[in-house]
């Protein structure tokens, strides 16, 4: 008998989008039951109640990494938590790195350092740790005097890693998709996408299947030459802009990685 269990983002790292978060595993939750699956929602305590058979994984603390290392003995868990560790920045700018993605040169830093030599501005200084929580946790600094500042107001608020990204000129696009292509969507502030479709899987799958994640965000750019570089990748956004669409694909994609027997969708966007 299956027994599935999706255990939710902490508050911690939702701050003021605890219900956003909250809402993509409750809607994948009604898509698997429209389909005769039963899904226990709640924290990792649902971890030490039995052996799940697959586990929809949003948490990112250490301790519920620890308990989905446990887990993902005997259970699918998606994302898996190594997965969601490479979405900390500064191992997303390693493994991107070497898996080749276009991806903007990024040097993490110490915050408690202060201003770093030879770091050219404009560059975005984003926290060196997890994935944006708050608007302070991404800033665009225009001049070295800005950068020093950013670095300071990380150093404050105890963040002790910065990652400082060269600006990219460009159109940028919010996407947001599932491992096997059946679900991809793309936004951006017009409402106009900037290239095409497939153009812009490839360069978001590269980036997701390096990090080895199965249902992920995040964001890139597009260039003048209409060139895709990715900027960000995160585990388990909101789908906010999509969410009943991409819950019903997530329920698709979770049972067809337990039945083993996924389809080749790979480039089918809608």
């Amino acid at each position: 008998m299956r027994s599935l269990v999706g255990v939710f983002r902490e508050p911690e790292y939702s701050p003021g989008r605890v219900e956003d978060d909250a809402a993509i595993l409750e809607r994948t939750r009604d898509a698997l039951a429209d389909r005769g699956i039963a899904v226990r929602l709640g924290g990792i305590e649902l971890l030490a109640d039995g052996a799940p058979t697959a586990v929809l994984a949003m948490c990112q603390s250490e301790r519920a990494l620890a308990a989905l290392d446990r887990a993902a003995a005997g259970a699918a868990v998606m994302n898996h938590p190594d997965a969601i560790r490479a979405c900390h920045r500064h191992e997303t700018v390693r493994r991107l790195a070497a898996a080749g993605i276009p991806f903007p040169a990024t040097r993490l830093v110490a915050t408690a350092a202060g201003r770093p030599l030879d770091v050219p501005a404009p560059c975005w200084v984003k926290r060196g740790d997890v994935h944006a929580m708050t608007g302070d946790d991404v800033t665009l600094a225009a001049t070295p005097d800005d950068i020093e500042a950013a670095l300071a107001d990380f150093a404050a608020r105890g963040i002790e890693r910065a990652a400082l990204q060269a600006h990219v000129e460009g159109v940028v696009v919010k996407f947001y998709g599932v491992a096997d292509g059946r679900f991809f969507r793309c936004f951006t502030l017009d409402g106009a996408v900037p290239a095409p479709l497939p153009l812009l899987w490839d360069a978001a799958r590269a980036g997701a299947e390096a990090l080895g994640l199965d249902i992920f965000g995040g964001d890139l750019v597009v260039t003048p030459e209409e060139r895709p570089v990715l900027i960000d990748v995160n585990d388990w956004p909101s789908f906010a802009r999509c969410r009943d669409e991409a819950a019903d694909a997530i329920a698709g994609y979770v049972l067809d990685r337990l039945s083993d027997a996924a389809p080749a969708a790979r480039g089918q966007h809608g």
